[in-house]
Protein backbone atom coordinates (compact mmCIF):
# COMPACT_ATOMS: atom_id res chain seq x y z
CA UNK A 1 0.00 0.00 0.00
CA UNK A 2 1.44 3.45 -0.89
CA UNK A 3 0.37 6.55 0.92
CA UNK A 4 1.14 10.21 -0.60
CA UNK A 5 2.06 13.34 1.92
CA UNK A 6 1.63 16.55 0.71
CA UNK A 7 4.86 18.67 1.16
CA UNK A 8 4.87 21.14 3.45
CA UNK A 9 5.76 24.62 1.70
CA UNK A 10 6.35 27.87 3.49
CA UNK A 11 3.72 30.41 2.77
CA UNK A 12 6.33 32.81 1.57
CA UNK A 13 7.07 30.88 -1.61
CA UNK A 14 3.78 31.23 -3.34
CA UNK A 15 3.80 35.02 -4.57
CA UNK A 16 0.67 36.15 -6.56
CA UNK A 17 1.70 37.76 -9.80
CA UNK A 18 -0.40 39.52 -12.22
CA UNK A 19 -1.17 38.47 -15.39
CA UNK A 20 -1.76 40.56 -18.70
CA UNK A 21 -4.96 40.77 -19.67
CA UNK A 22 -6.60 39.99 -16.37
CA UNK A 23 -9.35 42.62 -14.66
CA UNK A 24 -9.20 40.88 -11.33
CA UNK A 25 -6.52 42.46 -8.72
CA UNK A 26 -5.38 41.58 -5.14
CA UNK A 27 -6.99 44.11 -2.97
CA UNK A 28 -4.48 45.22 -0.30
CA UNK A 29 -5.31 44.64 3.45
CA UNK A 30 -6.58 48.07 4.74
CA UNK A 31 -4.01 50.18 6.50
CA UNK A 32 -3.80 51.74 9.56
CA UNK A 33 -5.09 55.50 8.61
CA UNK A 34 -8.06 53.68 7.10
CA UNK A 35 -11.37 55.61 8.93
CA UNK A 36 -12.76 53.66 11.69
CA UNK A 37 -16.27 52.62 11.40
CA UNK A 38 -18.05 54.83 13.21
CA UNK A 39 -16.63 58.00 11.29
CA UNK A 40 -17.76 56.19 8.50
CA UNK A 41 -21.08 55.58 9.65
CA UNK A 42 -21.97 59.37 11.42
CA UNK A 43 -20.09 60.97 7.91
CA UNK A 44 -22.87 58.38 6.14
CA UNK A 45 -25.47 59.77 8.10
CA UNK A 46 -24.57 63.28 7.97
CA UNK A 47 -24.70 62.92 4.53
CA UNK A 48 -27.95 61.80 4.54
CA UNK A 49 -29.57 64.68 6.69
CA UNK A 50 -27.82 67.26 4.13
CA UNK A 51 -29.71 65.19 1.19
CA UNK A 52 -33.09 65.59 3.75
CA UNK A 53 -32.40 69.22 4.16
CA UNK A 54 -31.81 69.02 7.84
CA UNK A 55 -28.47 69.78 7.58
CA UNK A 56 -26.52 72.78 5.56
CA UNK A 57 -23.70 71.20 3.09
CA UNK A 58 -20.90 73.52 4.30
CA UNK A 59 -20.70 71.58 7.61
CA UNK A 60 -19.10 68.68 5.69
CA UNK A 61 -16.98 70.77 3.09
CA UNK A 62 -13.89 69.45 4.42
CA UNK A 63 -15.14 66.01 3.69
CA UNK A 64 -16.77 66.12 0.57
CA UNK A 65 -14.29 66.82 -3.20
CA UNK A 66 -15.86 70.05 -4.75
CA UNK A 67 -18.09 68.00 -7.31
CA UNK A 68 -20.11 66.34 -4.49
CA UNK A 69 -20.37 69.42 -2.50
CA UNK A 70 -21.61 71.60 -5.59
CA UNK A 71 -23.75 68.72 -6.19
CA UNK A 72 -25.72 69.19 -2.41
CA UNK A 73 -25.53 72.52 -2.84
CA UNK A 74 -28.33 72.47 -5.14
CA UNK A 75 -31.87 72.47 -3.58
CA UNK A 76 -33.04 69.33 -4.06
CA UNK A 77 -33.80 68.41 -0.78
CA UNK A 78 -35.42 64.78 0.05
CA UNK A 79 -38.34 65.32 3.16
CA UNK A 80 -38.60 61.31 2.60
CA UNK A 81 -34.72 60.67 4.18
CA UNK A 82 -35.82 62.79 7.72
CA UNK A 83 -35.49 60.97 10.84
CA UNK A 84 -33.32 58.50 9.09
CA UNK A 85 -31.54 55.72 10.93
CA UNK A 86 -28.14 53.63 10.62
CA UNK A 87 -29.16 50.13 9.90
CA UNK A 88 -25.85 48.95 8.71
CA UNK A 89 -22.56 50.03 6.76
CA UNK A 90 -19.33 48.17 5.02
CA UNK A 91 -16.63 49.12 3.81
CA UNK A 92 -13.98 47.56 1.45
CA UNK A 93 -11.16 48.92 0.42
CA UNK A 94 -10.45 49.68 -3.25
CA UNK A 95 -6.58 50.33 -2.83
CA UNK A 96 -4.45 52.37 -0.51
CA UNK A 97 -6.26 55.41 -0.92
CA UNK A 98 -10.04 54.48 -1.68
CA UNK A 99 -12.73 53.04 -0.23
CA UNK A 100 -16.38 52.07 -0.99
CA UNK A 101 -18.92 52.37 1.68
CA UNK A 102 -22.13 50.38 1.47
CA UNK A 103 -25.01 51.47 3.99
CA UNK A 104 -28.55 50.47 4.53
CA UNK A 105 -30.95 53.93 6.13
CA UNK A 106 -34.01 53.13 7.77
CA UNK A 107 -36.70 55.73 7.19
CA UNK A 108 -40.01 56.11 8.31
CA UNK A 109 -41.33 54.78 5.17
CA UNK A 110 -38.99 52.72 3.73
CA UNK A 111 -35.33 51.05 3.82
CA UNK A 112 -32.72 52.89 1.46
CA UNK A 113 -29.96 52.17 0.30
CA UNK A 114 -26.37 54.76 0.24
CA UNK A 115 -23.46 53.92 -1.64
CA UNK A 116 -19.85 56.68 -1.34
CA UNK A 117 -16.25 56.33 -2.57
CA UNK A 118 -14.00 57.60 -0.48
CA UNK A 119 -10.24 58.69 -1.93
CA UNK A 120 -7.64 60.35 0.03
CA UNK A 121 -6.71 63.91 -1.08
CA UNK A 122 -3.82 65.77 0.64
CA UNK A 123 -4.01 63.13 4.09
CA UNK A 124 -7.93 63.70 4.07
CA UNK A 125 -10.58 60.96 3.14
CA UNK A 126 -12.71 62.58 1.09
CA UNK A 127 -16.51 61.74 -0.68
CA UNK A 128 -16.13 61.79 -4.39
CA UNK A 129 -19.58 59.89 -5.40
CA UNK A 130 -22.79 59.96 -3.81
CA UNK A 131 -25.62 57.34 -4.58
CA UNK A 132 -29.15 56.77 -3.18
CA UNK A 133 -30.81 53.87 -4.10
Amino acid sequence: MSTHALKAVPEQSWTPTEQPGRHLRLVPPPGQDVPDQRWMERLTLNLVEVLAGERSPTTLVRWLSPVVYQALRSPQNDPRLKGSTMISLRAQPLSADSIEIAAVIGCPRRTRAIALRLARRHDRWRVVCLGVL
